[in-house]
C-alpha cells in the first residue's frame, strides 16, 4: 500500500489554517479519494475537494481549478516538487514500502558482472534507495546514486534523467527500481547503458531487452526521417505548470522558419489524438511537453510527432550519432 500521510496531510491543513482545500491524485490512487477526502474533512473541518483532471506529474499541478474555488492549498499526491506556484502545495510522494533487500537479491544474478552499478528510482521509492545499495555493496558490488535536477539523488523523471547521467562515466549499467519500461527505456536511450529493472510490485527483476531499446530507436528514426520532407508543422504546448516551454516552441518556430517551413504553435492542456484530429494541415508536429507523449504514445499514427532534439536532427542542427544514448531526452 501507497503511504498516505493523512496524519501529516491533516496537521499541515490545520497548521496552514486551510479552509478550503483541492486534492489532487494520480489515477493509481484515485480508488481511495473519495474515502480520504471524508477523513481529512472529519479531522480538519477543512472543505475537501477533489480534482477530477489530469495528475501525470509534478508538472501537472491543478492551479487554475484552484484559483477557480479559491482554495488555500493544494495537496498534490504521488509527486516531489518541481514548480513554484502562488497557491501553496502539500507534496505528498506516497511512498510504497517493500522489502529492499529481498528484491535486490532477485537482481543481482543479472548485474553481478557489471563493473559499477548506477541506481535510479521513481518517487514512490526513493526511500528504500540506499537500502538497495546497501545490499549490493554487501556483496562486493560498487554502487553510485547519481544527484541531479531532481528532488532526490538517483530520483529520475520521464523528463529528467540527470541524477543518472551524472555517474554514466562510473558505471556499467543501471538497476532501476520501479515498474514498467518508460523509464528503463528513457534510462537506455540517455546514457546508452544496459538497464536492469527490479519490480517493488511483483517482486521480480528482469534485464531490459536489447531489442526493445533497438525497436525504440527505429522507430525514432523513421519518425526523424518522415518530418524531413514535412513543410508545414505543429508545434505543440502544453498549458500544465511545468510543460508550459512557450520560448522553447518560440525558438524552434523560428528554426523552422528559417529552414523554409511553414511553422504554427498550438496550445492545449492535454495533448491527445481528439485534441489533434480537426488539424488536417501539420504534416509533422514538435512535441515540447511531456516527451512521453511523443516516444511512448504519439497522438497522432499518421504524422510524426518529433521532440525538439529530434526536430535539430531532422534540420541538420544535431546528429543522431552525437543524440542517441548522450542525453537524447534532453534539451538546451
Amino acid at each position: 500500500m501507497h503511504d498516505l500521510d493523512q496524519e501529516r496531510v491533516a496537521r499541515e491543513i490545520k497548521e496552514r489554517n486551510a479552509t478550503r482545500v483541492l486534492l489532487q491524485l494520480p489515477d493509481g490512487l484515485r480508488p481511495t479519494a473519495f474515502t480520504l477526502a471524508q477523513r481529512l474533512t472529519e479531522q480538519t473541518g477543512a472543505e475537501i475537494i477533489i480534482s477530477g483532471d489530469s495528475c501525470y506529474g509534478a508538472c501537472d499541478l491543478a492551479l487554475t481549478q484552484a484559483q477557480t474555488i479559491d482554495a488555500d492549498l493544494i495537496v498534490h499526491y504521488g509527486h516531489s516538487p518541481m514548480i513554484e506556484s502562488e497557491t501553496p502545495v502539500l507534496y505528498v510522494e506516497a511512498a510504497y514500502d517493500f522489502d529492499a533487500p529481498a528484491l535486490t537479491e532477485k537482481a543481482l544474478p543479472l548485474i553481478r558482472d557489471w563493473d559499477g552499478v548506477g541506481l535510479t528510482t521513481t518517487i514512490q521509492h526513493i526511500h528504500r534507495l540506499q537500502e538497495v545499495a546497501d545490499t549490493l555493496q554487501a556483496h562486493g558490488l560498487r554502487t553510485a546514486i547519481g544527484t541531479g535536477a531532481t528532488t532526490h539523488p538517483g530520483q529520475i523523471l520521464g523528463c529528467d534523467y540527470t541524477a543518472a547521467r551524472a555517474i554514466a562515466e562510473d558505471v556499467e549499467g543501471y538497476l532501476h527500481i520501479g515498474a514498467g519500461r518508460f523509464h528503463p527505456l528513457g534510462l537506455a536511450a540517455t546514457t546508452g547503458k544496459p538497464i536492469a529493472t527490479a519490480n517493488p510490485y511483483t517482486m521480480e527483476a528482469k534485464l531490459l531487452p536489447e531489442k526493445e531499446v533497438i525497436r525504440l530507436a527505429m522507430k525514432r528514426m523513421a519518425a526523424i526521417n518522415a518530418a524531413k520532407n514535412a513543410q508545414t508543422w505543429g508545434i505543440l504546448v502544453s498549458t500544465k505548470p511545468g510543460q508550459r516551454h512557450i520560448p522553447q516552441a518560440r525558438r524552434l518556430q523560428r528554426l523552422l522558419t528559417e529552414h523554409g517551413r511553414h511553422a504554427t504553435i498550438i496550445l492545449l492542456d492535454e495533448i491527445t489524438p481528439h485534441t489533434l484530429a480537426n488539424f488536417t494541415e501539420p504534416q509533422a508536429y514538435v512535441d515540447t511537453a511531456c516527451p512521453r507523449i511523443a516516444l511512448d504514445n504519439p497522438p497522432d499514427p499518421t504524422r510524426p510527432t518529433l521532440t525538439p532534439n529530434e526536430t535539430l536532427i531532422t534540420l541538420n542542427q544535431k546528429t543522431w550519432e552525437t543524440t542517441w544514448a548522450q542525453g537524447y531526452l534532453e534539451t538546451d
